[in-house]
């Protein structure tokens, strides 16, 4: 479980470390391996941290909190992306 856990780190480690270091550069061949390793990590990480939310659930004292909050989180993160979709392909 502990292995689990610092993969996901290491995932968002690389998905936000990759964003500030696009923020540095402007090299193009830079920017293109930058934003591969956001888009992979991002798309690794993000429903690895949702897939385990939920599997929590079951087991918090809490409940009915719990499952508010991950599914405002869920609707939220949802909404970003499709709005960043959006405003992408509007380009």
């Amino acid at each position: 479980m502990v292995l689990k856990r610092n993969v996901e780190g290491v995932l968002w480690a690389l998905s936000i470390g990759s964003l500030f270091l696009a923020a540095l550069t402007s090299s193009r061949p830079l920017l293109l391996a930058l934003a591969l390793v956001w888009f992979a990590s991002g798309v690794t990480v993000i429903p690895l941290h949702f897939y385990r939310a939920w599997r929590k659930w079951p087991k918090v004292p809490n409940r009915r909190q719990y499952a508010l909050w991950v599914g405002f989180e869920t609707l939220a993160t949802a909404t970003l992306i499709v709005l960043g979709v959006c405003l992408v392909l509007s380009k």
